[in-house]
């Protein structure tokens, strides 16, 4: 029938575009931090691992203090991930924030899922 025809059609099309996207993430085993390039298979080795909340990473002020980020009133972070997806964090929700080196994700307890982003590329002050 032509409906399933459509239909199969549709669907091959859906997961090629899923596959092509999945495949398209720049997946960089570098972390870019102010300009700072940082190995992720590297920074368990660089700084000690915290808990904040339940949640286990290394510390997202001490890496900013290593690249040489210094805070500045009124001043935010943007964390990027690989696929375009960025949020700015005021410095002052900055405190307590973690980054799962194995999930590349940057993640701030007190703050709403949102404002989380995994396979993390580069943080910078805007």
């Amino acid at each position: 029938s032509v409906l399933g025809f459509l239909a199969i059609m549709i669907i091959i099309g859906t997961l090629g575009t899923l596959v092509y996207n999945a495949l398209s993430i720049d997946r960089s085993d570098v972390l870019t931090v102010n300009g700072k390039e940082y190995n992720w298979g590297l920074l368990h080795e660089e700084f000690f691992e915290t808990e904040s909340d339940g949640y286990r990473g290394i510390s997202v002020i001490e890496l900013l203090i290593d690249s040489g980020m210094t805070y500045r009133d009124g001043s935010s972070v943007r964390f990027r991930g690989a696929d375009g997806y960025y949020r700015d964090i005021p410095w002052s929700d900055l405190d307590g924030g973690v980054i799962n080196v194995n999930e590349r994700k940057v993640i701030f307890p007190h703050l709403a899922r949102a404002f989380w982003v995994g396979e993390l590329v580069e943080i910078k002050e805007v």
